[in-house]
């Protein structure tokens, strides 16, 4: 790799950037925020861009805490996923009032809190410099647009929060209890997050020296840990929701499909749309993807040079491991491919096979970001350690411009606002209570502050809406999404009111 001397004769400059030491590591930490912020930055200045119900129910939950009203353990109206991202969100509501850039601040500050440990991780751990270490993490610091809006989507959790759960698991791993209790934890919050579980048993039963007596008083440790916290959570849960976390075990079978297709189907499956989603190696119209963007991003040139260089240091590195004992410590690359791998093994078991979910592979990405760092810190030939960099460079370049492209898209061709529009109507108009689809009643409760009380004709998320708009029956008012015949038209709906409301109300 390129060393410090190297800039020093015609570069001054860049010597002192690339000192492999404080400077360097302050100058691309700099750099990794900027970037996350900047690739965040449409997703809290145009909210309406990836905004939903459930996104909104994530809000409300965060609101009603703020608010002191109520404590929501778990995702409101289901079985798991803990309610941590409310916890995180509601001391925002009391510095600003609810909205969409308030309500997804937080979700930017883990972002930028994973990319700095990534980087840290790689280039502490693998014996990097600083710069390499951001080069390897380039692929989350500017993910595709797609990617990057799914590490900001309040849906319980986002894709940030399982890859802290496995940086910060990796961190215990010397304290097994600690260990065995966070696993738990993030298990309970998101069941992604024990990924990490098969990902370092299997980097520690490489290592020899591991196989001790020790080694078992350390798994029973970690499993006193988890036993531990599950049980707190368990009774949590009972005396909350009066529901046992084992309900969590039996959703998590719902969403397992171990028939269907063969495995050459799921390996197909995981090949041809789903890699490419994860790398950008493929042209990608941002509103099939379920965000309000004209925009196209994606590249099957970037598709095809990425897959082709993670081939190839996957070859390498098994060629270099024969036999091989002395090198390079790439344990901790090792976790991350391990873990991204087996987000794709679990991605490719379940039933999602209509269209990719992607918040359920986010963490596959993990995959190129340890190849890379591992191939980088044991590969002897400069030329590819220099070509794999290239690759990346390369990735994060077209990345950061797709997310450029919708920023521009969103400033010169914005997309239309309907949910904001219909709440300003109801506001206006002094509609207090009405009735929607489940996909428009939570964004209308949020976006209103829950000066407009909206119940659901789909899952009922929150009881307490539905008694509210029960006992106004006389003036609530029902939401009907186009095409319709209505009392008003407002953007995509229709708007019936009884015929006991009064006038004028």
């Amino acid at each position: 790799m390129p060393t410090a001397a190297a800039f020093s004769p015609r570069f001054p400059i860049l010597h002192d950037i690339f000192d492999g030491a404080r400077r360097e590591t302050r100058v691309f930490g700099v750099l990794a925020v900027l970037l996350v912020l900047a690739r965040s930055a449409p997703f809290l200045i145009w909210g309406h861009i990836d905004f939903d119900s459930d996104q909104a129910i994530v809000g409300l939950m965060a609101k009603h805490l703020s608010e002191f009203r109520t404590f929501p353990l778990f995702f409101y109206g289901q079985n798991y996923m803990l309610g941590v991202q409310s916890w995180v969100i509601a001391p925002f509501f009391w510095i600003a009032r609810p909205s969409i850039a308030v309500l997804k601040t937080p979700l930017v500050i883990l972002n930028i809190a994973a990319a700095l440990l990534l980087m840290r991780g790689v280039s502490s751990r693998l014996g990097l410099r600083p710069a390499i270490g951001f080069v390897a993490a380039l692929p989350f610091i500017v993910p595709t647009p797609v990617l990057g809006s799914r590490f900001l989507q309040t849906l319980g959790t986002s894709g940030v929060e399982p890859l802290l759960y496995v940086l910060f698991l990796w961190m215990l791993r010397a304290r097994p209890f600690a260990f065995g209790a966070l696993l738990a934890f993030g298990f309970v919050h998101r069941e992604f997050t024990m990924y990490a579980l098969p990902a370092l048993a299997l980097v520690e039963l490489a290592d020899r020296s591991a196989w001790t007596r020790t080694a078992v008083r350390q798994v029973l440790y970690g499993a006193g840990g988890f036993a531990l916290v599950w049980l707190i959570l368990d009774n949590a849960k009972m005396h909350l929701n009066g529901s046992s976390l084992i309900l969590q075990v039996q959703q998590l079978g719902k969403f397992s499909c171990f028939g269907g297709p063969a495995l050459i189907e799921r390996l197909q499956y995981i090949v041809t749309p789903i890699w490419p989603i994860l790398t950008g190696g493929t042209e990608m119209q941002l509103d099939q993807y379920a965000l309000r963007s004209s925009a196209v991003a994606g590249s099957a040139v970037i598709g095809w040079a990425v897959g082709g260089m993670t081939v190839v240091m996957l070859f390498r590195l098994a060629w270099l491991s024969r036999g091989r004992r002395s090198g390079p410590d790439i344990a901790f690359a090792l976790y991350l491919a391990l873990v991204g791998g087996f987000a794709l093994a679990g991605y490719s078991m379940t039933c999602s096979y209509t269209f990719p979910v992607v918040r359920y592979f986010s963490l596959a990405l993990l995959v190129p970001i340890g190849c890379f760092a591992a191939f980088v810190a044991r590969e002897p030939a400069a030329w590819l350690r220099k070509t794999a960099v290239a690759v990346f460079v390369l990735w994060g370049i077209a990345n950061f411009t797709d997310s450029l492209q919708v920023v521009r898209e969103a400033s010169i061709n914005p997309q239309p606002d309907p949910h904001r529009e219909l709440t300003e109507f109801l506001l206006s108009h002094q509609i207090r209570y009405a009735r929607a689809n489940y996909w428009d009643a939570y964004v209308v409760d949020f976006l209103s502050r829950e000066r407009v009380i909206v119940g659901s004709h789909g899952p009922a998320r929150i009881p307490e809406y539905e008694r509210r708009v029960n006992e106004q029956s006389e003036t609530a008012v029902n939401i009907e999404r186009m095409p319709c015949t209505g009392q008003f038209h407002v953007a995509d709906w229709c708007i019936h009111a009884p015929a006991t409301r009064p006038a004028g109300r």
